[in-house]
């Protein structure tokens, strides 16, 4: 590899995570049943200098494409019921969300990432008078204070949980439940066994990061801030997304599904309204 692919080499281990979804999406795309279309990021993908084939992304990219499509979905009901909200897309990576949900003119869209991942995705992206790059860390909430809070807010976050630990998700929620007037925080979860397995997937593996945090109980989080409230549990398998699997997966997915704690294992959705 090398030429003139972009450089990554200054990405941490927690940043490089961002490959995962990227690969996982952009190899979905290349699949004539395509589960989340997203040939953008196939695009990205193949103008960076990294070494793909060492995650070596199997399952996760249709588990990726699945809760990117739910996510997506989530963002778009929301934007639908406000037509002058605020999204943000906190831990965004690479992913084209905004692209995909493609709201209405009037929509603030903010996508916040580390300093480094921001950078690298400058790239690729570019600003407009709706859409603005934020890079901050997610655990420094002070950014917050830079960002409009004159409207009801989207939140996603896929893929974030796990890698910046409990204390400081709880610190997030609650500032961003202060920040904004009203809106609803999405986002993709991992159980408890989940989060402690992932180590050992070969991705995770093959960045050499750690990743612990994951939680049951889905009414767990309504205690991490006030006014937080269940909105919505919706399991990846359940998704009509998950139609687009190739056969075997499918009848996996039917085999996991008669056991409800298989189920959540696979992943799901989780909403909170605030």
């Amino acid at each position: 590899m090398g030429g003139d692919l972009v450089d990554v080499s200054n990405l941490s281990k927690v940043e490089q995570t961002l490959f995962i979804t990227l690969q996982a999406r952009a190899l979905d795309s290349r699949r004539k049943s395509s589960i989340l279309g997203d040939t953008v990021s196939d695009r990205i993908a193949r103008q960076i200098d990294y070494d793909f084939d060492a995650l070596r992304v199997t399952k996760e990219q249709y588990n990726c494409a699945i809760r990117a499509g739910e996510l997506d979905e989530c963002v778009r009901r929301f934007l639908a019921r406000h037509r002058s909200a605020i999204a943000m897309d906190l831990g965004c990576g690479l992913d084209n969300r905004r692209l995909r949900v493609a709201p209405l003119e009037g929509i603030r869209w903010f996508d916040v990432d580390t300093p480094a991942v921001i950078e690298l995705r400058r790239r690729f992206y570019s600003e407009d008078g709706g859409y603005t790059m934020v890079g901050v860390s997610l655990v420094d909430t002070a950014w917050l204070d830079a960002i409009p809070s004159d409207g009801p807010v989207v939140i996603t976050l896929d893929g974030v949980l796990p890698f910046i630990g409990k204390d400081a998700v709880i610190s997030l929620f609650r500032r961003l439940t202060e920040h904004f007037p009203s809106g609803q925080i999405a986002f993709n979860s991992y159980s408890t066994l989940a989060a402690r397995l992932m180590q050992y997937t070969p991705a995770i593996k093959a960045i050499g990061v750690s990743a612990a945090f994951g939680f049951d109980d889905a009414g767990e989080p309504e205690g991490w801030a006030p006014g937080l409230r269940l909105a919505g549990e919706s399991y990846l398998l359940d998704s009509p997304l998950a139609a687009r699997m190739p056969w075997a997966f499918r009848l996996l997915g039917r085999v996991m599904s008669i056991t409800p704690s298989a189920k959540r294992e696979a992943g799901r959705i989780l909403r909170y309204d605030f």
